[in-house]
């Protein structure tokens, strides 16, 4: 057990000091906002407590403990020689629902309240750190007034419960989905699991860190997947296997599609992992049976035409995977960016509060940090509505959607000295409002990229039968169009060309051009969604042009 700082609860000052060195260790050791402020409140309601009495002699410790299998947990001890137990019933049990675990150890002169919170994810915590750890409470800066801690409190409550919400929506979603998912940490071990899952192995609740997900493997396939598993550990790569799976109350073990993806930190390493089960059995008995009985090989037309759906429902599987490892970046860096300047101009101006000219300069940059997370918020709904099926295909005129966006970014256009020239475009079979952020999001990117008066010039023709083959996307049955938008923008080098549709992913600075990184991931999104084709070339300092391909009907 590692003592990290200790803290004499003298006075009102010290109530504080005991708040915000709690708040700070169970940020340190990776606990989540909600469950810092849970610990650090219970262990302020504690320490009002043993405050006051000129005879009392109380003192907080905060330590870290290493349990088995090097799982750690946080530990407050509250020391007092008072009589705590019968005098504060209340404040221990407001203090029990908001941590693990509370309980009172009397000795002869002495009493002591021990909180304990277990700390998830903590085998990245190892002796270097917790020496880091009680380095930094040595040279931690002087408190600041109560109010202004009190008032970034509340910040951070609110903060947490929208973390909260977002955690509930998420398992809402997963528990939605016909297929079951889970994440596990570091090591392999579970720490949620949906109810499809839970259903499938019949397990009433998962105990994070209880389970290992490889245990769930028939017995005579462990071992290869043990194997394919501590690789892609050791290579911090995705993992893909497929493999039996017995379900509670079966007696034959079903063959499922194994998918694991790693989440990892801003150092680029893995704090947990995203996985997923999708039933393939029906898939593996066709294959076998097919091997083995040649009479069978007659309905072989019939079981192809299944299996291209299986397919097809794999692949969307395994798109909705690669959203799955988008967003789990998103909300382990992107979201988290601006968040965490708030905390930290937060706590720059909770130190320099008298300061009016400094004061002012940090609540810019929070207000900033602020409108920056929420546009973040807008286009990751923006990106992940087009993948729903409420909006239906129908006939479409691309010159109308044209003259409609040449409206709505009328005063850019006119701001820049802009020209944009086009042929006169056709009448499709597609989706309105997907169309228009597809003109919308290529044309402002004309505008906005741009270092003198922009041109965009856009063009249309009917692709030939003869090219329509060198698209593999494409079906040769359909009629195509071929939009080109041109423009004399800063372009890029052309090596960057398949990034670029990419979510979050910049080719320039955003304190330069604004932006999220989201607009071109879209027009990508919204052309799989018309079974289109998307491609780019550019010359840096000479201009773009993006290719559209469209079907017609």
């Amino acid at each position: 057990m590692n003592e990290i700082v200790k803290i004499n609860l003298e006075n009102e000052m010290d109530l504080i000091l005991s708040h915000k060195r709690s708040m700070k260790l169970a940020e340190l050791c990776g606990l989540s906002v909600l469950t810092q402020t849970s610990f650090a409140t219970a262990v302020s309601e504690i320490s009002r407590c043993l405050i006051g009495d000129e005879f009392n002699r109380s003192s907080l410790t905060l330590l870290i403990n290493t349990l088995q299998n090097n799982r750690k947990e946080l530990i407050a001890v509250l020391t007092t020689n008072d009589i705590f137990e019968k005098k504060h019933t209340e404040a221990i049990k407001y203090a029990q629902r908001l941590t693990d675990n509370l309980k009172i150890n009397k000795q002869k002169d002495v009493t002591e309240v021990i909180l304990t919170q277990k700390i998830n994810f903590s085998g990245l915590i190892n002796d270097t750190r917790i020496q880091a750890f009680i380095n930094y409470f040595k040279k931690e800066l002087p408190l600041s007034p109560y109010d202004e801690i009190r008032k970034k409190n509340i910040q951070l409550l609110e903060i947490s419960e929208k973390l909260k919400d977002s955690e509930t929506q998420y398992k809402m979603l997963t528990g939605t989905l016909p297929l079951m998912m889970f994440t596990a940490n570091g090591g392999g071990y579970l720490t949620y699991g949906n109810k499809w899952l839970k259903d499938y192995f019949g397990f009433l609740e998962i105990q994070s860190g209880k389970i290992e997900w490889t245990s769930l493997v028939q017995l005579s396939e462990t071992k290869s997947i043990r194997d394919e598993w501590e690789k892609a550990q050791t290579n911090q790569s995705p993992f893909r296997a497929q493999a039996k799976l017995k379900a509670k109350g079966n007696d034959s073990a079903l063959w499922h599609l194994i998918s694991l993806v790693p989440v990892k930190n801003e150092l680029n390493q893995i704090t947990s992992w995203t996985g997923f089960f999708v039933d393939i059995h029906a898939q593996k008995v066709v294959e076998e049976t097919l091997k083995n009985n040649v009479e069978l090989k007659t309905i072989q037309k019939k079981l192809l035409n299944y299996q291209g759906q299986l397919e097809e429902k794999v692949n969307e599987l395994n798109k909705s995977n690669h959203d799955l490892e988008q967003f789990a970046y998103i909300a382990s860096h992107d979201l988290q960016e601006p968040l965490r300047k708030i905390q930290s101009f937060t706590e720059l101006l909770e130190l320099n509060f008298t300061d009016k000219e400094r004061s002012k300069k940090y609540l810019e940059k929070i207000d900033y940090a602020s409108s920056r997370m929420s546009s973040l918020i807008k286009d990751v709904l923006n990106y992940s509505r087009l993948s729903q099926s409420g909006n239906s295909f129908g006939e479409t005129d691309l010159q109308k959607i044209l003259e409609h966006v040449k409206s709505d970014v009328e005063l850019i256009v006119e701001k820049k000295e802009a020209s944009i020239k086009s042929d006169k475009l056709p009448v499709i079979n597609g989706i309105n409002q997907q169309l228009y952020q597809l003109f919308y999001n290529l044309i402002n990117n004309a505008l906005k990229f741009s270092t003198e008066k922009p041109v965009l010039k856009i063009s249309c023709r009917q692709v030939p039968k003869d090219e329509i083959v060198l698209y593999n996307d494409l079906s040769p049955e359909n009629n195509y169009i071929e939009l080109i938008f041109k423009d004399n923008g800063i372009g890029f080098e052309q090596k960057h060309a398949k990034q670029i549709f990419t979510i979050f992913k910049r080719l320039n600075s955003k304190e330069k051009y604004e932006g999220t990184g989201i607009g071109l991931a879209l027009c990508k999104k919204i052309i799989d969604n018309h079974h289109g084709s998307i491609s780019v070339t550019s010359e840096l300092g000479i201009g773009t042009s993006f290719n559209v391909i469209l079907p017609v009907e």
